[in-house]
């Protein structure tokens, strides 16, 4: 890797980790990380069996030093950095990483991002990653569950004497299956039946928080989670506090106070099937919940109301989901889902609310097989000093959809414009990025001749009036009714026609 700028100013690789030999699993996480030198990057890659660190543009493995505690307490059963919490972004991961890319002063004083490796057997290993070389742990995390055990607990000799079968189940019951950041000073972890809190600043637990039981009152396993303020209802109040958002394999949420321990609420989703990905954007205050690869639905983080459900085919053009995500980009500044499809396929729809209140949920773009082999995506992040998108996938891989505001600016314009036309303020600069301007995508990868035309990127519909079945009206949304204009627009909706007040309808969501 080169230094300075030179390094800087050379393509990010496309794939990595797809030529590799040896233990193989589903990518747990991925991401890009600083470098050994100013302007540099490397691809951290986490799976249940090992760590990785890759040239982020020759795509070579880099040797990492031997920590005797990954080999301890592999196999890992989940992962997450610091570089993403749920504000979408994190300022001080961002600014570090943006000066170390630039080489400028303060890069290598500035916060280092953290690593956390959950284990199956309950364990969650804490790293930092310094110029591109994973360090430490600098803590190692375990919430005891002593009481729960045969005597002997954790480690005890009495464990060393049970049979296979009890042994599998406490591992089970030990097994960390989701790890979530809430900036770089905590952590919350999951495993069956609770999840817990911890301060790093002092690697103390904080808290433990019990789910609700189960059908047949067996217990319940988190499978996502996402950390949300608390804000007060009286004009100019602010957050008050966190909420700890909690997917479970029952196909409910959980949500709990972070400060108290307190069960808040707790609500089935769309149907029993397990929860996926727990998607918030701060701005709009709503969560997108992903259940069971087939289903979205959106949530008020405030009331807990429903918005509206949406099967995935709507979401995705058709293939189920994998993984989902939501993320800030700035200039332009837009609120960004992303969905991932068991297919490789990636889907681009930028979030916003329009002046009525209502949500508009609006495809950008859609990418063909951007995984290796069109292995299903697993993994998804956005890293923002390069505008790039990392994707690992279920063969132990990554991939790197590079400089993605450009090849999202023709769609972002045409619909910069279309707002322009209904009175709406536009969010775009005022300086268009075209087609010409476009990096293309990488090799196997291309965006669908429907999302990247000017005419269809310009269709938008809100997230309350989904597509029509041909023949039947759109459903309106859980707890509302339509007002006269509403009745004239899904009408037409319905009919396939224009809608007078907004132009075209996507009729797809």
């Amino acid at each position: 890797m080169g230094a300075g700028g030179s390094s800087a100013s050379k393509p990010l690789a496309s794939l990595f980790g797809a030529d590799e030999e040896g233990k193989r699993g589903p990518t747990l996480g991925s991401a890009l990380v600083p470098g050994a030198e100013p302007g540099s990057w490397r691809l951290l890659l986490v799976a249940p069996l090992r760590i990785q660190i890759f040239d982020s543009q020759s795509a070579k493995s880099i040797e990492l030093e031997d920590i005797l505690e990954m080999r301890e307490h592999v196999p890992f059963t989940a992962c997450a950095t610091s570089l993403c919490d749920d504000d979408c972004t994190l300022p001080d991961a961002a600014a570090a990483a943006a000066a170390a890319a630039a080489g400028g002063e303060g890069a290598a004083e500035g916060p280092c991002p953290l690593l956390a490796v959950g284990c199956q057997d309950g364990a969650v290993l804490v790293f930092e990653v310094k110029n591109g070389v994973v360090v430490g742990p600098v803590h190692t995390l375990r919430a005891s569950l002593a009481a729960e055990l045969p005597e002997g607990g954790e480690g005890g000799t009495a464990g060393a004497d049970l049979d296979l079968e009890t042994q599998s189940t406490m591992s089970l019951a030990l097994s960390i299956t989701v790890l979530r950041f809430n900036g770089r000073d905590s952590l919350y972890a999951g495993s069956i039946g609770r999840c817990m809190y911890w301060d790093l600043r002092t690697g103390q637990l904080q808290r433990q928080f019990s789910l609700p039981v189960g059908p047949d009152n067996n217990p319940s396993v988190p499978s996502t989670m996402c950390s949300i303020p608390q804000r007060v209802d009286d004009a100019g109040g602010g957050a008050t506090g966190v909420c700890l958002w909690v997917g479970m394999d029952t196909g409910s949420i959980a949500v709990f106070d972070i400060d108290t321990g307190m069960l808040i609420r707790s609500f089935s989703c769309a149907g029993p099937e397990a929860l996926v990905s727990l998607a918030h954007f701060p701005g709009n205050d709503v969560v997108f919940a992903l259940s069971a690869h087939r289903r979205v639905s959106v949530w008020d983080a405030n009331t807990y109301g429903c918005i509206q459900k949406y099967p995935a085919e709507l979401m995705t053009c058709g293939a189920d989901l994998s993984a989902m995500i939501a993320i800030k980009v700035r200039d332009p500044d837009l609120s960004l889902l992303m969905l991932a499809g068991v297919d490789g396929s990636l889907c681009v729809r930028r979030v916003s609310r329009r002046p009525d209140g209502k949500l508009n949920c609006v495809l950008l773009s859609f990418f063909e097989c951007l995984s290796a082999d069109g292995a299903p995506i697993t993994s998804l992040g956005y890293h923002e000093p390069t505008d790039s998108v990392v994707l690992g996938d279920a063969g132990c891989a990554a991939a790197i959809l590079s400089k993605l505001k450009d090849q999202l600016g023709t769609s972002v314009q045409a619909q910069s414009e279309q707002r322009a036309g209904r009175g709406e303020p536009p969010s775009t600069p005022s300086t268009p990025m075209t087609h010409a301007s476009m990096t293309p995508p990488p090799t196997g990868a291309r965006p669908s001749p429907a999302a990247s035309s000017p005419a269809a990127d310009a269709l938008t519909t809100a997230a309350n009036t989904p597509a029509p079945s041909p023949g039947l009206a759109p459903p309106m949304p859980v707890g509302s009714s339509p007002g006269e204009a509403d009745q004239e627009e899904l009408a037409a909706a319905a009919r396939g026609e224009v809608s007078p007040s907004q132009g075209p309808v996507f009729m797809g969501l």
